[in-house]
């Protein structure tokens, strides 16, 4: 008789789902190019040409465009859920599962971007459905695309809802992001095609064009141009230590789509990580029974070291899932983090301030910057998913190394043997460091003159005795050549540490000063936050905002004025 789990294993791999995911995300190309080009025969070319004296296709087939990635401020959240929803094939490019066609090895990356550019294009219907300025038409589309995809989800997941490694609803916790974000999606154009269905019907007024400045820019404008800044109110310790809101700024919905399609991605990485953990446990347990049974048959001169073979097999084993919980907490807190430091490095640009930014980013290329809006959404999921990796593996060896010298000690009954070697290691660490405040505190002492003023902070930069300094310097050339090796290898740990840790942060770069630009991710970043700037900065958009208004004003002034005057003429003739 099978255990339930292996027995649920068991029932999964003899499977057999109707419905093949990969198979139907091709023939989902149908469908979406039908709905591309309803929309783009729907769409009027804002450029027209003329041909004949009649306009080519009668001004139809425009270009029809998933969102605005710069400037779209409307629909964040529609947008962004949109996003969730193409997280498991996302997941399937980035493992490089998913290869719709053969090609030799050296051209791996045409298959990938062949890839990359079918799942765009099977997701297209989504944005462009919420983007579109026919409601009426675009909302039964995206519905009912929509409703398509959530169907055949629903089908594979009941026809195979356990799997080979998690066991019981293995495709359930899977799926289960996208269905939520089909099921929003569904809603969100429910409510589109009542709203554009009671415009059509004139119980509701249509609502006007997109704004060219948007209120949130305008009233950060009108908060510059203030006299008196308004008086602050006590702020709590939430947003004094860790956020505050401004009711003046928000996030394009590049940012936001990116964000949420990061933290089911970091889910799907999860547990995609926890299946193949299961699989090696499976196989650690196949090789423990195998060892157990080598040792009860062989002599007892090896026994030892085979058990300390088994003590770090089940060790590893307890800290890797142990350090599940702290290494997505990390990814999770810098992912929320990178938002914080969007709207800080932004408003510093907005400022005119640069002196957070290398030199060498001080005046980016601007092909540069335009490519690097398109890189910094994928990237930044990327960074994400090797970042908890990475951060995982560095945090389980903490953990290996913290049971090693602390744990297993008490546990074999070597308490005293682990604090004697421990007060030996601190009192070691504390002499030197003591050491090194001591230079600095007879430096401070005796060769500095002294402070100019009462005022002064710190005694000037001036040397004071200078044989004994000489002395002193002399005798301790030889002792700091020692020191010098222990400094140069905790810089080496530190860099390490920092640089695992920090590895999953694009904002800001690990590299030293001066070699910033061999840093991609973070050149992404920096020229992501330029685009911004220059499209999106409040004080210039205002400012063309006045200057459309202004010429719109003066066309139709001369219009009426012209009208007059045809008026007057046509009265004068009868």
């Amino acid at each position: 008789m099978l255990p339930p789990n292996a027995r649920t294993r068991w029932l999964n791999g003899t499977c057999d789902s109707s419905v093949d995911m990969e198979l139907f995300l091709h023939y989902s190309l149908i469908p979406s190019l039908f709905i591309i080009l309803v929309l783009s025969f729907l769409q009027r070319r804002e450029q027209r040409r003329e041909r004949d004296d009649v306009y080519l296709l009668r001004n139809r087939f425009g270009m029809v465009i998933p969102l605005d990635f710069v400037g779209t401020f409307s629909n964040r959240w529609s947008y962004g859920i949109a996003f969730g929803a193409t997280a498991n094939k996302v997941m399937f490019l980035f493992s490089e599962g998913y290869q719709p066609l053969l090609f030799p090895q050296w051209a791996q990356a045409f298959v990938l971007l062949i890839g990359g550019i079918e799942v765009g294009l099977s997701h297209f219907p989504f944005f462009a459905c919420l983007s579109s300025e026919f409601g009426l038409v675009s909302s039964i589309l995206g519905f009912s695309y929509s409703l398509i995809w959530f169907v055949v989800t629903i089908l594979y997941i009941i026809q195979c809802p356990h799997g080979q490694f998690v066991g019981s609803y293995e495709t359930v916790m899977f799926y289960w992001p996208s269905l939520l974000c089909l099921a929003f999606l569904l809603g969100r154009f429910l409510h589109i095609f009542a709203k554009s269905l009671r415009v059509h019907l004139g119980w509701e007024l249509q609502t006007e064009e997109k704004p060219f400045l948007e209120a949130h820019q305008a009233e950060h404008v009108r908060q510059l141009l203030r006299t008196r800044p308004r008086q602050e109110r006590n702020k709590s310790w939430f947003q004094t230590r860790i956020y505050e809101w401004d009711p003046y700024f928000q996030f394009p919905s590049r940012m936001i789509g990116t964000i949420v399609l990061a933290f089911i991605c970091l889910y799907l990485f999860i547990v995609i990580e926890f299946c193949v953990f299961v699989y090696v446990r499976d196989a650690l347990d196949v090789f423990e029974g195998e060892l157990e049974s080598y040792i009860t048959s062989m002599n007892q001169t090896g026994t030892p070291a085979l058990l300390q073979v088994k003590e770090l097999i089940n060790i590893s084993k307890e800290v890797w899932v142990v350090t599940i919980l702290p290494a997505s907490l990390t990814c999770v807190s810098y992912l929320f983090h990178i938002l914080a430091c969007y709207r800080k490095h932004i408003k510093r640009l907005w400022a005119g301030d640069k002196h957070f930014l290398p030199l060498k980013f001080h005046n980016p290329s601007s092909s540069e910057s335009v490519v690097a809006i398109a890189r910094y959404s994928g990237w930044q999921i990327a960074y994400i998913l090797w970042g908890y990796l990475i951060i995982h593996v560095m945090q389980s060896l903490c953990g290996l190394a913290i049971t090693y010298s602390l744990v297993l000690p008490v546990i074999h009954h070597q308490a005293l043997e682990m604090l004697r070697g421990l007060g030996i290691g601190i009192l070691t660490v504390s002499i030197v460091l003591g050491l090194m405040v001591l230079q600095v505190w007879i430096a401070a002492s005796f060769f500095l003159q002294p402070k100019m003023g009462t005022d002064d902070k710190q005694k000037p930069l001036a040397l004071n005795n200078r044989r004994a300094f000489h002395n002193f310097n002399y005798f301790l050339f030889f002792y700091n050549v020692l020191l010098g090796l222990g400094a140069c290898l905790s810089r080496l740990f530190i860099s390490c540490i920092l640089g695992t840790w920090l590895i999953a942060r694009i904002d800001r770069t690990i590299l030293q000063s001066g070699y910033e630009t061999a840093d991609m991710g973070f050149s992404a970043w920096i020229g992501m936050l330029y685009v911004d700037h220059y499209h999106t900065n409040p004080v210039l958009v205002s400012f063309c905002h006045i200057l459309i208004t202004g010429h719109r004003q003066r066309r139709l002034q001369q219009t009426i004025k012209y009208w007059c005057l045809n008026q007057s003429a046509v009265n004068s003739a009868a």
